[in-house]
């Protein structure tokens, strides 16, 4: 840099300017002279005692004079210390003297020296340097004294560059900057004795020098000269500390400056103190700036020279010492070289500084360097005495001696946003007593987005790092005799190379420079958080890449000469490393992991770290690099890494591949899990381990399928030919599992209780069976389930955090497709699962709370889907035992039978005490889950939905039961049964024909509305026509005239006998007719009566004789008088046949319970109330399963704008061919009009509406078909339903003036947005729709007949006919009004008050800009209450970024709460893409899982349904007497 110009340090060192011609008298003559007149002189200053005596003001009157005068002051500051008194005059003479350039001097100053003040000050800058020159075998109290002269010159010469910086000339300032120089170099320059004068006043020289030396920067640029003098000077003090500290403080204010100048003010501040920042001067241009800032930057060459003694000692002060000094022989042997590692840590912590400023850390990052730097520089120095004899080396300057802020080096900075500077801390580099300063990774820096490239920062600072990085290493290559390399300065011409040779013996074993571990390490860390600064698509120059992972390769050495700061420096700053797209990085991968077994192995290291790092902070680390290397092996596969340091001709060993480190990674994590206590740490552990079981599983699944379509006739179950297949795998994996669990756990129980002390959890060998049990799927999942299950056992139980993580896992593990079963474990993790909540349950009443209750809940949940998932394990007598007795302790808050002994007790005989109700609702999930769902999920309908698409509207519409809408309630009736299940029942049959008694019956409950069809049957359906044979005519037999021969025969009344009796005179005592006739004269009424009984024998004779005609032409039999079976009743009282049979009919169910708050157990709703339908549709709308929305967002480069990101999703060709393929993976498409379930809005979820006509599909977008107005990928299982929308420009019509929490300011953007043209549409449909629609909806995203007085029709039968769809554009879409919408919804179930983004990323560092108060808007979904504001703060943000390896990086960021952080993804993570979509699926639903659990106010849907029910009932029963309840009942519907 300065090869082409003179140094000056050799005219500097001889300059004869100091000396004075009394110099050739005797001392006698020269002191007495000396003193005389300066004595006289003195008393003439304006600070004299007589300093009112004005003839004495101006006796130098012409310039012979003053030049005389000047010659005996400069004799006169060179007299020893003993004269004190004219020593102290001369120093005021010429302090006075000093003010000729003051727009007002001093009255003292002669007029000669006005005339021409600048040639004076120079000469007098010559003489002022005998004030410094050190007096040997002075007194410390003389030596005092002189440093308070010393002081007071300094301070004027100070105000006289300040004040009188414009009327100085050039010659005055390099006079001055030469003055400067001469004094430090003889002060600084000689080995530090401890209370000379540069022990006493070497740190404010060095400070006055450099601060005057920036000043002339503003307003005389010192020539290239004075510079290389400068630095060539400079390297001759490099033994004091203070040079680093001011070498450090001027680079800051320097630094700070540079970056407003190139970035903008905009750019994260490198903030220093009010007081550093004065000292810059603001006349600098940016010009001057940038060049004293390099110059400075190179002022004393090469900082890692400093951690070389060869080096520092071999200056001519030293080897002059060693030549003069009976105690020391070698230069290196000096005392106050012990400093040196201290000094070399400084210097290199300072370069940190300096690279964290130019990437831009954030405020939050550093937060007092300068005390961190003190604070590790006194750790370094403690542990270099401990490492050395006990030598008195040099003191630093006393603190009575400092001037509190201008003696230090101000590192009093801060990195911070310039919106919100944070005031700097007064604490001064060499305060003493400091706290050690411990690093977190939250300490970490967040960068600047406008930061400078790599190569940029490399240029100027790589040479001094990798040096630094190198540091005790011998290279590859080096010879072992002799070989030396010299090291140049950063981005120094090659001829201007730093003077400083570094022979080979001083790159020994690190062992041997352990002194100088501290200053390596931060090389180390500034390196690693260089290259994790690299951008997207940022490229790095291969020689940095290859000199970087040399670098690392060394630093990251586990052998004997390990270093342990260093290590800890590289894992803790390089948690990036394997996220980037750094080519050939995968050569260190190995390494990496040795390092990493070092530490996570063990939780009581054997070597020391670095003293900032705390061992629970370097584990994260090391865990952070785990997770980014967890899918490598089955991502590159048989990729070889070649091993850089390896020797050409070494071909003995055996090349590593990346698949090879999978066993090594895997035991790794599952070591690590048993060994680690943090909370945060053991998380990340799980959901590690859940990536890795689902990435296997998923590998071995399609390697599977690719088999089989190689080969049709391959037996894929022969996959693992090393294993056995069927119960025997399942068995012989299980116990290896549990063997090895059952052996760590006793002894990971210890660990959790100390980290310091107890047996070694990994010298216990495994078998070759547990190894090789990770080869395999079936084999981890065994080991992972058994792990967690015990861990969750042994130590997590009392940790919410941990616990659930754990559940979370072995929930995950419930989802892991394996063929065949490991049928074993899976029974062994129920059980293990049952025990949690038996344990946590039985826990004293003190430990109830609402975090154990939490556990308690997620471990249910657990349970139900691994009861659904794994539904045959119920068939095992044993398991469903188990189960059962845990749903029962749920419900009640004890068991039947706690031992087998004991007999069972009753459910009448026990008092109902749950542990908590949340508890007792989740048990009675897991309940109904057992009884409804287990063996029948997804049930006919699909997985949409877990109950019955019928209701009231589409019954009746069947053939059988149509009626007129406004008749719709008068037909069914409505009971409800024990104050929980309303039944409608229709007492029609859905099939025309039947004529049996029928109905059909909604019965719904808290877990769903169901719908049956029943018949009352007494003979079997498999008979036909089975009752009109029953009932069927036999016939009666054919008639026969034929009656035989007639036989006329004259009856009788009483024998013949009768005539031979003689009659008696009694038997005449009655008159005959005739006598009666004729004694009253009555014979004309007799012949009457004769007359008219004649007649009437003749009539009936004659009607006798017709009707023998008539009946001789009549059928046989008669049917007027034929016996007939009765007829068929075909009309029943259904509704009654079916409570009486179904034995709800009972007067006990009629009357009114003990508590009057409580309704009977059989109650009859008033179904005439014409409210009644409403309400029950608001019960249908409340879902049987939680629901869940995330909205996924795909950002390109440098976008910012919400507008942008919306519009990206138009098109196919604007996004990444992987961003489609990953959001097909979230879930499958639905028509949100055919959709019964979850749509992600409230107005078309758990409904179907019916379109007009039907348009295609649109094709060729980006994803914006699913943005809810037609579709959306859609999700569920048993428990949960999640919709994924992808929001489009076509919602522009979802205004913020709709919605109380979005910002004017997004408003404001949008309205001056044209709308999109709508994407070309497709001529196929998406595949036969599922439900049939009827009428229009109401009002939502893709109407456009909202405006209309069209009714809204449900339909939700799948027998009718398919009706066509319609679909209309964005701009016709009228904005749904989301307050009344809210208000009628207001008693639904809320969704947790969280809104859950995915974002991809094409450029990663973009994640700091997404703007996520701009596009809250789009993420409505009905569900939020009325008075909630959504912020940032509630958005929890998933990050993608697609790697040019074909893995993905994720970034998580979201509120931090107790219970926040939800697995298997965690922040940093690097998945596969076979496993992305599940992995981020199931963090969504965990996520919200969690916040369901946080909140007070949440209910589960079957209690929310409950509650409603009864609010119907309240609302709407028919309060009868059991007389008036029959009465209803006997008398039809209404």
């Amino acid at each position: 840099m300065y090869a082409e110009w003179a140094s000056l340090q050799t005219a500097i060192q001889t300059d004869p300017g100091n000396t004075s011609v009394l110099n050739i008298f005797p001392q006698t003559v020269g002191k007495d002279v000396a003193c005389a007149v300066v004595k006289s002189m003195s008393q003439a200053l304006s600070i004299g005692v007589n300093s009112n005596n004005a003839d004495n003001t101006n006796r130098l009157m012409s310039e012979k004079d003053v030049k005389w005068t000047m010659e005996v002051i400069c004799y006169g500051l060179s007299l020893p210390l003993e004269e004190h008194e004219a020593l102290r005059d001369c120093v005021n003479i010429y302090c006075e003297w000093l003010t000729a350039l003051n727009p007002q001097p001093k009255s003292s100053v002669p007029a000669v020296l006005l005339q021409e003040p600048n040639d004076y000050i120079q000469l007098m800058f010559k003489h002022l340097y005998n004030v410094f020159i050190p007096r040997p075998k002075s007194g410390i109290d003389l030596v005092k004294r002189q440093a308070l002269l010393c002081h007071r010159v300094l301070r004027h010469v100070q105000l006289l560059a300040t004040e009188s910086m414009r009327n100085l000339s050039r010659g005055s300032w390099e006079a001055m900057l030469k003055f400067l120089l001469a004094i430090t170099d003889t002060l600084m320059a000689p080995p530090k004795e401890k209370d000379d004068i540069g022990d006493q006043i070497g740190e404010r020289v060095i400070n006055v020098l450099f601060e005057l030396w920036l000043l002339s920067c503003a307003h005389c640029f010192p020539i290239p000269s004075l510079w290389k003098t400068f630095r060539a000077m400079s390297l001759n003090w490099r033994h004091h500390d203070a040079l680093v500290s001011q070498w450090h403080r001027i680079n800051t204010i320097l630094t700070s400056q540079l970056l407003k100048d190139r970035f903008g003010t905009d750019y994260p501040e490198l903030q220093v103190s009010d007081e550093d920042g004065a000292i810059l001067p603001t006349s600098m241009t940016q010009d001057q700036v940038i060049q004293s800032w390099f110059r400075f930057l190179h002022i004393i060459s090469n900082p890692v020279d400093l951690s070389n003694i060869q080096i520092i000692s071999q200056t001519p002060k030293f080897l002059h010492m060693a030549l003069t000094s009976e105690v020391v022989i070698d230069p290196a042997q000096h005392n106050c070289l012990r400093s040196l590692p201290q000094i070399f840590f400084k210097a290199m912590k300072s370069v940190s500084i300096l690279v964290d400023a130019f990437l831009g850390v954030s405020q939050n990052t550093v937060k007092d360097d300068m005390s961190f730097l003190s604070s590790m520089a006194s750790s370094t120095s403690m542990s270099v005495r401990s490492s050395m004899p006990s030598i008195n080396s040099g003191g630093s300057t006393p603190p009575e001696r400092r001037k509190a802020k201008a003696f230090s080096v101000s590192g009093k900075h801060k990195l911070v946003h310039s919106r919100s500077s944070v005031s700097a801390r007064s604490d001064s580099f060499s305060s003493e007593n400091l706290t050690p300063y411990h690093l977190t990774l939250d300490s970490l820096p967040v960068l600047a987005a406008k930061r400078p490239k790599c190569n940029s920062i490399l240029h100027m600072f790589g040479a001094w790092l990798f040096d630094g990085a190198l540091l005790g290493v011998k290279v590859h290559g080096e010879d072992d005799m002799g070989t030396s390399r010299v090291r140049s300065s950063s981005f120094v011409d090659g001829q201007d190379r730093s003077q400083s040779v570094i022979t080979s013996s001083s790159h020994i074993s690190a062992n041997k420079n352990s002194a100088n571990e501290a200053g390596r390490a931060e090389a180390c860390g500034a390196l690693c958080r260089i290259f994790c600064a690299k951008k997207t698509d940022e490229s790095i120059l291969p020689v940095y890449l290859a000199r970087f992972y040399i670098a690392l390769y060394h630093a990251l050495d586990v052998s004997e000469n390990q270093s342990g700061p260093a290590l800890a420096s590289v894992l803790f700053n390089s948690i990036d490393l394997l996220r980037l797209d750094l080519d050939g990085v995968l050569v260190l991968v190995p390494r990496l992991l040795d390092a990493m077994e070092v530490v996570l192995s063990d939780t009581s290291p054997k070597i020391r770290y670095h003293d900032q790092i705390p061992l629970i902070e370097l584990r994260k680390s090391a865990i952070h690099l785990l997770l980014s290397m967890l899918c490598l092996p089955l991502h590159f596969k048989s990729l070889t890494i070649k091993d850089i340091v390896k020797s050409q001709d070494d071909t003995t060993q055996e090349p590593v591949t990346v698949i090879s480190l999978r066993v090594r990674i895997t035991e790794l994590l599952l070591k690590a899990l048993l060994v680690e206590v943090d909370p945060m740490n053991t998380q990340m552990l799980l959901g590690g381990l859940t990536l890795l079981v689902q990435d296997l599983s998923v590998f071995e699944e399609m390697e599977k399928a690719a088999l089989s379509n190689q080969d049709p006739l391959a037996d894929t179950t022969t996959y693992s030919v090393t294993q056995p297949a069927g119960l025997d795998k399942d068995r012989a994996d299980s116990e290896a599992s549990v063997k090895m669990t059952q052996s760590e756990s006793p002894r990971s129980a210890v660990s959790v209780g100390s980290t310091s002390s107890g047996p070694d959890l990994t010298t216990e060998p495994e078998t070759h069976h547990q190894i090789k049990a990770r080869d395999t799927a079936h084999g981890l999942f065994g080991q992972a389930a058994s792990v967690v299950s015990n861990r969750l056992m042994a130590s997590w139980k009392l940790d919410l955090n941990i616990a659930l993580a754990a559940i979370e896992v072995i929930l995950g593990l419930s989802k892991v497709k394996l063929n065949p079963h490991n049928s074993l474990m899976c029974k062994r993790t129920i059980k293990w699962m049952c025990d949690f909540i038996v344990y946590q349950c039985s826990r004293p009443a003190p430990s109830h709370s609402k975090d154990l209750h939490s556990m308690i809940v997620a471990a249910f949940h657990c349970l139900m889907s691994w009861l659904v998932d794994h539904h045959y394990l119920l068939q095992d007598k044993e398991c469903l035992h188990t189960v059962l007795e845990v749903v029962e302790l749920g419900i009640s808050g004890s068991k039947s039978q706690n031992r087998a002994s004991d007999p069972p007790k009753f459910k009448a005989e026990k008092d109902l005490m749950p542990a908590s109700e949340r508890v007792k609702h989740a048990a009675e999930a897991v309940l109904d889950i057992i009884i409804d769902h287990v063996g029948m999920f997804p049930p006919p309908c699909g997985p949409e939905s877990t109950c019955s698409l019928l209701d009231e509207d589409t019954l009746l519409k069947m053939p059988a039961g149509y009626i007129v809408p406004e008749q719709q309630p008068a037909k069914f009736r409505y009971f409800v049964l024990e104050n929980a299940i309303i039944i409608g029942i229709l007492e029609k049959s859905v099939n025309s024909e039947d004529t049996l008694p029928s109905l059909t019956a909604l019965i719904r409950g808290p877990f769903g509305r169901h719908a049956w069809s029943m018949q009352l049957r007494h003979l079997a359906k498999s008979h036909q026509n089975s009752l009109t044979v029953v009932n069927k005519d036999p016939g009666r037999p054919v008639p026969d005239d034929n009656i035989g021969v007639h036989h006329n025969i004259t009856h009788r009344h009483f024998p013949e006998v009768v005539d031979a009796i003689p009659k008696t005179k009694s038997e005449s005592s009655i008159p005959s007719l005739g006598q009666v006739i004729d004694e009253n004269n009555l014979r004309q009424e007799h012949d009457k009566i004769l007359s008219f009984i004649g007649a009437q024998v003749d009539f009936e004779n004659k009607m006798a004789a017709k009707h023998k005609t008539d009946r001789e032409k009549s059928p046989f039999p008669n049917p007027k008088v034929d016996c007939k079976a009765p007829s068929l009743c075909d009309e029943f009282q259904t509704a009654r046949l079916f409570l009486s049979h179904y034995g709800f009919l009972t007067l006990e169910a009629l009357k009114e319970p003990t508590t009057a708050s409580l309704p009977p157990s059989l109650v009859m709703l008033n179904s005439g109330n014409e409210s009644l339908s409403s309400d029950l549709d608001a019960l249908d709308r409340i879902p049987t399963r939680s629901n869940d929305t995330a909205f996924v967002f795909y950002v390109k480069t440098k976008q910012t704008a919400a507008h942008s990101i919306i519009n990206n999703v138009t098109s196919s060709a604007n996004v990444q061919p992987q961003f489609l393929a990953f959001v097909q993976s979230l879930g499958w498409p639905i028509d949100v009009h055919r959709h019964a379930g979850w749509t992600g809005h409230m107005t078309s979820s758990w409904r179907t509406t019916q379109e007009d006509t039907p348009e295609p599909y649109a094709a060729g977008t980006g994803g914006s078909i699913y943005d809810g107005r037609r579709q959306v990928l859609y999700w569920a299982d048993v428990s949960t339903e999640i919709a994924f929308v992808i929001p489009s420009p076509y919602m522009y019509h979802l205004t913020p003036q709709v919605i109380p929490s979005a910002r004017p300011s997004v408003d404001d953007k949008l309205s001056q947005i044209p709308p999109p043209k709508p994407p070309r549409l497709a001529d196929t449909n998406a595949g036969p729709p599922r439900l049939a629609d009827t009428n229009a909806g109401p009002p939502r995203l893709a109407d456009t007949n909202a405006g209309k007085s069209q009714k809204p029709t449900k339909s939700l039968s799948l027998d009718l006919p398919q009706v066509p769809r319609v679909e209309t554009t964005a701009p016709s879409t009228p904005p749904i009004d989301v307050s009344s919408m809210r208000k009628k919804s207001s008693t639904l179930p809320l969704s947790p008050d969280i809104k859950i983004m995915i974002v991809w990323l094409e450029a990663w560092e973009d994640h700091s800009k997404f703007p996520v108060d701009d596009l809250l808007y789009l993420t409505i979904t009905g569900q939020e209450a009325a008075t909630s504001k959504l912020t940032e703060k509630d958005v929890h943000i998933i990050f993608i970024h697609s790697l040019k390896s074909g893995l993905y990086r994720v970034h998580m960021k979201g509120q931090s709460g107790r219970a926040s952080l939800a697995i298997p993804l965690v922040d940093g993570m690097v998945v596969s893409e076979r496993s992305l979509g599940t992995l981020v699926r199931q963090t969504v639903i965990n996520i919200c899982k969690r916040r369901r659990l946080e909140s007070d106010q949440y209910q589960p849907p079957h209690v929310k349904r409950k509650h409603k029910i009864q609010n119907i009932v309240s609302k709407y029963r028919r309060k009868l007497s059991e007389p008036d309840f029959f009465t209803a009942l006997l008398k039809p519907p209404t």
